[in-house]
This record gives structure tokens, C-alpha cells and sequence, in this order.
């Protein structure tokens, strides 16, 4: 569930330029902030981050960030492109696949329905000699 934290930059870690781990005055989490543009803030920044925690590594990931202090902004990339393409990929996937289990099916029974022909066939056959 997203959620803010905002306050005073008691400190931070810089992983790279668009990557940041920060702590913020009063709370007790660590910020993993990764976001598009290079960040932009500094111990003692009043910001603001929003984002949801991650029960797993106990990590606050904040997907959006606004620094009062110096008026900055910045967003993680949001991966929109990337979500419609698995989408697209996943009907295409399904529209191909598809066929796979109506025409095997029906072209057993079609098997099998020639059997039975020919069955009948070598029946009347057989039975006029």
C-alpha cells in the first residue's frame, strides 16, 4: 500500500546517480529511491517520498520523491511500455497457442472417427464373402 514519509535528511547513501538510500529524521526506515533524472538532495532537505514498504528486506522503495528545500522533483520510470508489451505478448502467446488445444483434440477424434469407418468398412467386407 503506498504510503508517504517526509521529513530532514539525517543521511544518505548514494548507489548511483538516479539511485539513492536515505534516512529521514524520525523514522525508522530505510529509503531505497530510485528514480529517472539524478537526485537531488543533501543532508538536512526537508522531503517528501512516496512509496510502500517491503515486507520481505524491511526496505521503504519510494517511487516518487519532492525536495521542499531545493524545489526538485523526480519519479521512478514508470515501465508502462514494458507492462503493455508483456500484455500484448501474452494474448499473442495465447492467440497462438490456442489452436494447440482445439485442433489436437479434434484431430483425434477425427482419427479416431476414420478408425471406426474403416472398421465398418472391413466389417461389411468380411461378411459377404
Amino acid at each position: 500500500m503506498l504510503r508517504k514519509i517526509e521529513g530532514i535528511v539525517q543521511k544518505y547513501r548514494a548507489i548511483d546517480v538516479r539511485n539513492v538510500q536515505l534516512e529521514i529524521q524520525g523514522t525508522n526506515n530505510v529509503i531505497d529511491l530510485n528514480v529517472r533524472q539524478p537526485w537531488i538532495l543533501k543532508n538536512g532537505d526537508y522531503v517528501v517520498v512516496a512509496g510502500e514498504d517491503d515486507g520481505r528486506s524491511g526496505k521503504f522503495y519510494g517511487y516518487a520523491y519532492r525536495n521542499d528545500t531545493v524545489e526538485a522533483f523526480g519519479k521512478s520510470d514508470p515501465g508502462l511500455l514494458l507492462g503493455y508489451r508483456y500484455i500484448l505478448m501474452g494474448l499473442l502467446f495465447c492467440w497462438a497457442i490456442f489452436p494447440v488445444f482445439t485442433h489436437i483434440p479434434a484431430g483425434f477424434r477425427r482419427l479416431q472417427f476414420g478408425r471406426k469407418i474403416d472398421q465398418a468398412a472391413s466389417m461389411l467386407c468380411s461378411s459377404s464373402g
